[in-house]
């Protein structure tokens, strides 16, 4: 009874915290809006570092993920955190687990994709920092958020240190099929979706723009995400990187980044730590059903302070 009423005062704080965060907005190119959230350590002063975190793939508000205010916003505790939401999502919308929710904003389905949120929050960056100047700048993200992650890393200049957690291997098709194969029932199950993801596949990288919506993401979102070869744009990093990849995970391949990761290091890139851990899932649970998110957050802590020394006092 003690841990359930635990548990309900966590979510009534964690939800009036959502209320009472202060909405920011700056303008895109078409005039439409992007809303984004800049939490302070300190209420009364500014840290010398930024945090940005990064969600998944979902169709929520990233107000309402609760693992960045439980857990992952302590991977740095003294930094100032940013959170950007993705095109068409505000607030508002309620939170689902969901995939294929019926109140999914259709302006998201159209235009959210990598792309667009790698360009969305490089234009937040550029209005925040030419306010605010911060020494360092930290860009964490997990699932479609590693990818955005790895993406901004090659982008955006003055990034001391990427963490980027259960992205997937080189292709997003690899991540899928090993999708399928966990979760199908049996072979012949898993075969006959395995081609018909194929053919979806080549459907959608030999077709024109078009108004699909399949599994809650739009045809951009499908385009550019089989598209993208995250070892071609691993290749181009150059500052420090941090990639955790579960070794349970049923979401995206860990063979298929161990692969990648293996390919990376004939190059030599020295600036990439990569560390598997065994038995945990892709939101980093057991198979007890264990979350082992404190820990993760405590190794990657323990990573950054290498990489930014010891925490500075808010200024």
């Amino acid at each position: 009874m003690k841990a359930v009423l635990y548990l309900i005062l966590l979510f009534l704080t964690f939800s009036l915290n959502a209320e009472s965060i202060r909405t920011h907005s700056i303008s895109r190119d078409d005039g439409t809006e992007i809303s984004y959230y800049l939490l302070r350590s300190l209420p009364e002063s500014q840290s010398d570092t930024l945090l940005l975190i990064l969600q998944g793939s979902d169709c929520n508000s990233v107000l309402q993920i609760e693992s960045i205010f439980t857990d992952y916003k302590n991977i740095w505790p003294a930094a100032d955190v940013l959170l950007v939401e993705k095109y068409g999502i505000d607030k508002t919308l309620t939170y689902s687990e969901e995939v294929e929710r019926h109140d999914c904003p259709a302006q998201y389905i159209q235009n959210d994709s990598p792309e667009q949120r790698v360009a969305d929050v490089i234009r937040v960056l550029k209005f925040i920092r030419e306010d605010s100047h911060y020494a360092n700048l930290i860009v964490f993200g997990g699932s479609e958020g590693a990818v955005i992650a790895n993406l901004l890393s090659v982008k955006i200049d003055g990034i001391n240190a990427t963490v980027s957690f259960n992205g997937g291997g080189r292709k997003f098709i690899d991540d899928v099929i090993h999708n399928i194969s966990a979760s199908a029932a049996n072979h012949a199950e898993a075969k006959e979706r395995i081609e018909g993801f194929k053919e979806f596949s080549h459907y959608i990288l030999n077709s024109q723009p078009n108004e699909l919506e399949v599994s809650g993401h739009g045809y951009k979102w499908w385009h550019q995400m089989l598209s993208i070869d995250q070892f071609w744009v691993l290749k181009k990093v150059n500052t420090p990187l941090l990639i955790l990849q579960g070794g349970s995970d049923v979401s995206v391949s860990p063979e298929k980044v161990d692969e990648m990761i293996a390919n990376l290091r004939e190059l030599k890139k020295h600036n990439i730590e990569y560390r598997r851990y065994e038995g945990l899932d892709h939101g980093f649970v057991n198979s007890a059903g264990e979350s082992k998110r404190k820990e993760i957050v405590y190794d990657i802590n323990s990573w950054l302070k290498s990489i930014l020394g010891t925490p500075k006092k808010n200024i």
